[in-house]
């Protein structure tokens, strides 16, 4: 009799356990909500290649708008490691060596300039390595686009040595937009990618002037779906202030 007493309370103890197992999508949600922690520890509790992704992820965007916040160290450091055991689980993860990439470049610039260039080849290759692996992960795509972007700024020797080519920005900024065109970090990249080429070719300024203002316009007025969007498009607001 006791155990046909404690079947039904057995069940029922299994059902509400099955009820409460954090899902993918429980990461995704919270990262989405912009609650790093609670992302971080429902990614811990799943242990998947993707779910450590994620937690790399939500690290590396908490701590993007004050990258050079040297207390954010640390926070990049784990990142780093999240996307290491993500690529440890499946090493054909993009967005993992996307994710790796971020990270490592992150804390290369709060080493200082010398830093940054150090960690040059490193991070080119894994955002390469992403795009490889998953080219239709639009982020990769404004990784590397930006990658090569951002080593044109520092001037034409350090583009030289490192490669950067002009003719590897706009087309991957205009696959990822074309990829997810509702995620306004795509719209706001784009923009200042051609911000910087329009200060590097006089001839053609006035033209990417003008449709960087275009691509913060529509950033602008972008609706906001997520809490990483909200900071995107107040930047979005404030660069075209400046125009």
């Amino acid at each position: 009799m006791k155990r046909l007493f404690l079947l039904p309370l057995l069940m029922g103890m299994l059902s509400l356990n099955s009820a409460q197992a954090t899902t993918l999508n429980d990461v995704k949600t919270h990262l989405a909500a912009g609650q790093v922690q609670q992302t971080i520890q429902d990614a811990l509790d799943l242990k998947t290649s993707e779910a450590y992704t994620l937690a790399a992820e939500a690290l590396v965007l908490s701590v993007r708008k004050h990258i050079l916040d040297k207390s954010n160290a640390p926070l990049l450091e784990q990142a780093e490691n999240y996307a290491r055991k993500a690529i440890d689980l499946n090493p054909r993860n993009g967005p993992a060596y996307y994710q790796l990439s971020k990270a490592i470049g992150g804390q290369a610039v709060l080493r200082g300039a010398l830093g940054g260039l150090g960690a040059l080849s490193e991070t080119r290759e894994l955002f390469e390595k992403a795009v490889q692996l998953a080219p239709e992960y639009a982020p990769a795509q404004v990784g590397l686009a930006m990658w090569h972007a951002n080593v044109i700024k520092y001037g034409t020797l350090t583009a030289g040595l490192y490669g950067g080519k002009e003719q590897e920005i706009l087309p991957r900024l205009q696959k990822a937009v074309e990829l997810e065109p509702t995620v306004i970090s795509h719209e706001l990249n784009y923009a200042k990618a051609l911000v910087i080429l329009g200060n590097k070719n006089k001839r053609l300024k006035s033209k990417y002037l003008q449709d960087a203002r275009k691509h913060l316009q529509k950033a602008s007025q972008m609706p906001i779906l997520t809490f990483w969007d909200r900071e995107d498009r107040a930047e979005a607001v404030e660069l075209l202030k400046t125009f």
